[in-house]
C-alpha cells in the first residue's frame, strides 16, 4: 500500500505552519505565554498553604479549571519556586511527551501495514512536535500534550489487550479535562468492559482522592462553580462572534437558533452530534475501522463542547495514522482536506493580519466576507466537519463490506 503523496503535503503543511504559527504567535499574544503553567504554579503553591485553589487567578480571568486532586501533580511545579521555572519544566514535560506521541504514531502507522519512509518519519514526527495547535499548547505550557498521549497509548494498549492499562491511562485524562470521558462511547462499543471499569475507578478514585484531600468545599466549588462557568462559554448571547475563538457546533446553533437559552446549547448540540457518535462507531471489526471510530469520536466532541483550535492537538492520533491507513477514495480525501484545515487554522486574527498590509480596497472586503463567514463558522470548524464526513462514509463503506448480502 503506497502512502502516496496527499499525507506528506498535510503533515509538511501543518509543521510549516505550526513552526510560524509558534514563533508569531507569543509576539502578537505576549499574554498567552506561560498563561496554563502560570496557573498550575499558582493553584499548586495555594495547595501547599492549605488555601483554596480555585480563588486564585494570576492571570486575568484564568484560574484553576480542573478536579482539585490535579493540583497535586502540579507540586513539583510550585517546589520550583518560581513561574518561570515551572513554565520550564512544563515545557519539558510536553516535549517529552510529544516525542513519546511521535514514536506511537509511527508504530500505529506501521502496525496497520504501512511501512514508513525516513521522509515520512521525519515529516510524522515534525507534525508531532510543530503543528498549529500543538504549538499553542506549548506556547500557553498546556496539559495537552501530555494528554494526547494518554489516549494514544490507551488506544494502543487496548489493541494489545491490556485493557486495565488502557482504562486507567484514558480515566487519567478524563480525569484532567473531563470531556475526554466522551472516549468511553467508544470503549463501549467494543464492550472492552475491564477498560470501561478501569477508566470509571481511575475517574471516581481521584475525584474520592480530592475529597479526602482538600475537603469538600474544594469538590463542590469544581462542580457547582467551575464546570458550570466552563459549561456556558461561548453561549454567543449576543449572537455568533467572528472574533470568539471556539470551534464548536454551538456557533452554529446560535445562528441559527438565535432565541435558544444558554443551558439548552449543550443538550441541542448532543442531539444533532448523537448520531455522528454513532455511525462513527459503526465498525469496530478491525484495527482501521477502530482508528476511524476513535478519530470521529474525538472529533464529533471537538465539536460539541466549546473548546478552541488548539484543543485538535488531542485528536492527533489517531487523524495521522489514518491519513495513511485509509484507502484511497473519497473518506480518504475528505479526511485529508479537513486535516488541512484543522492543523492549518485560519483564525480571526491571521485574517485581520492580512487585512493590515492589503490596501484599503481589498482588505475591506476580505473583512467583511471573513466577518460574515467566521460568525457561521470558522474554517478548523469545517475542517472537524469534513473529518467527520470521511469517518462516517469509511464505516459505511466497512459495513456495507461486512453485511451478509454483501
Amino acid at each position: 500500500m503506497s502512502p502516496g503523496r496527499g499525507p506528506r503535503f498535510v503533515l509538511a503543511a501543518g509543521a510549516l505552519a505550526g513552526l510560524a504559527n509558534t514563533a508569531l504567535f507569543p509576539l502578537r499574544n505576549p499574554e498567552q505565554v506561560a498563561l496554563a503553567s502560570d496557573v498550575y504554579y499558582h493553584a499548586a503553591r495555594a495547595a501547599l498553604r492549605g488555601a483554596d485553589v480555585y480563588a486564585v487567578t494570576p492571570v486575568g480571568e484564568a484560574g484553576f479549571r480542573y478536579p482539585p486532586v490535579v493540583a497535586l501533580a502540579f507540586f513539583p511545579h510550585a517546589l520550583l519556586g518560581s513561574p518561570l521555572a515551572a513554565f520550564a519544566l512544563q515545557t519539558a514535560l510536553n516535549l517529552a511527551a510529544l516525542g513519546a506521541l511521535a514514536v506511537l504514531l509511527v508504530r500505529a502507522v506501521e502496525r496497520g501495514g504501512v511501512a514508513l519512509s525516513r521522509t515520512d518519519r521525519a515529516l510524522v514526527a515534525a507534525f508531532a512536535f510543530l503543528a498549529g495547535p500543538v504549538g499553542v499548547n506549548l506556547v500557553n505550557g498546556q496539559v495537552n500534550p501530555p494528554l494526547a498521549l494518554a489516549l494514544a497509548a490507551g488506544a494502543l494498549f487496548l489493541e494489545a489487550d491490556r485493557d486495565r492499562a488502557s482504562g486507567v491511562l484514558f480515566g487519567l485524562a478524563a480525569l484532567v479535562k473531563v470531556f475526554p470521558a466522551l472516549v468511553g462511547v467508544w470503549l463501549l462499543r467494543q464492550r472492552r468492559w475491564r477498560a470501561v471499569a478501569a477508566a470509571t475507578a481511575t475517574g471516581v478514585l481521584g475525584l474520592a482522592a480530592g475529597l479526602v484531600v482538600f475537603g469538600p468545599g474544594a469538590s463542590a466549588t469544581w462542580v457547582t462553580d467551575v464546570l458550570a462557568s466552563e459549561s456556558a462559554v461561548a453561549s454567543f448571547a449576543g449572537g455568533p462572534d467572528p472574533g470568539a475563538p471556539y470551534s464548536t457546533v454551538r456557533r452554529q446553533l446560535a445562528f441559527a437558533l438565535p432565541g435558544l437559552p444558554a443551558d439548552w446549547l449543550l443538550p441541542v448540540g448532543a442531539a444533532v452530534l448523537a448520531p455522528v457518535f454513532a455511525g462513527a462507531n459503526r465498525v469496530v471489526a478491525d484495527y482501521r475501522s477502530r482508528l476511524v471510530a476513535l478519530a470521529g469520536t474525538l472529533h464529533a466532541t471537538l465539536l460539541l463542547l466549546p473548546l478552541e483550535p488548539f484543543y485538535a492537538a488531542l485528536a492527533v492520533f489517531p487523524t495521522v495514522p489514518l491519513l495513511y491507513l485509509l484507502r484511497e477514495g473519497l473518506p480518504r480525501r475528505l479526511l485529508l482536506a479537513g486535516s488541512l484545515l484543522v492543523y492549518v487554522p485560519v483564525t480571526w486574527t491571521s485574517v485581520t493580519t492580512v487585512a493590515a498590509v492589503l490596501p484599503a480596497a481589498a482588505a475591506e472586503p476580505l473583512t467583511a466576507a471573513a466577518s460574515a463567514g467566521f460568525g457561521f463558522v470558522l474554517p478548523p470548524t469545517v475542517g472537524v466537519w469534513l473529518v467527520l464526513a470521511g469517518c462516517l462514509l469509511a464505516q459505511h463503506r466497512a459495513a456495507s463490506r461486512t453485511a451478509p448480502d454483501a
